[in-house]
């Protein structure tokens, strides 16, 4: 499982950079505020799992640059939980309170692979912000990630 979830964390840390990238100069309207969501959740994840107050909220208002250095942060420190991770540690269960209120718990793992999800999912909502606008979104599909090489 740990190799499996450090890929994920490297196709976070790359597919962040691409959209970082790609939003430096004009990003479309939501654009920018996307990503600073997709930085900051990756930090409000990893404070959940220290049990720690998050410095940021879900939706921050940082421009590219304070987004792109969040969450590359965030990618070293997600990639050291998962490599410093033996099964019983991703397998700890981790409770907090969502941003509605309500209490709820999961497991390491679950949160990692949450995390990763969940940048994905607002990556696609930025790459049709850039379509609408005219440009071609980065092609940050995990298998793209996977045969950069080939």
């Amino acid at each position: 499982m740990n190799d499996l979830l450090l890929r994920l964390m490297q196709h976070m840390r790359w597919a962040d950079s691409q959209f970082a990238d790609a939003l430096e100069v004009h990003p479309p309207a939501d654009a920018a505020r996307l990503f600073a969501h997709i930085a900051s959740v990756e930090h409000l994840w990893h404070s959940r799992i220290l049990g720690v107050v998050p410095e940021h909220a879900v939706w921050p208002s940082l421009d590219v640059s304070q987004s792109r250095a969040l969450a590359a942060r965030h990618a070293d420190l997600f990639e050291q939980i998962v490599t410093d991770s033996d099964d019983d540690a991703l397998a700890r269960v981790v409770a907090y309170r969502n941003s509605e209120g309500r209490d709820y718990h999961s497991s390491v793992g679950e949160i990692v692979t949450h995390v990763a999800m969940h940048d994905s999912h607002h990556r696609g909502q930025i790459a049709r912000l850039l379509r609408l606008a005219g440009r071609e979104p980065p092609y940050t599909d995990y298998i793209q990630f996977s045969r950069r090489d080939q």
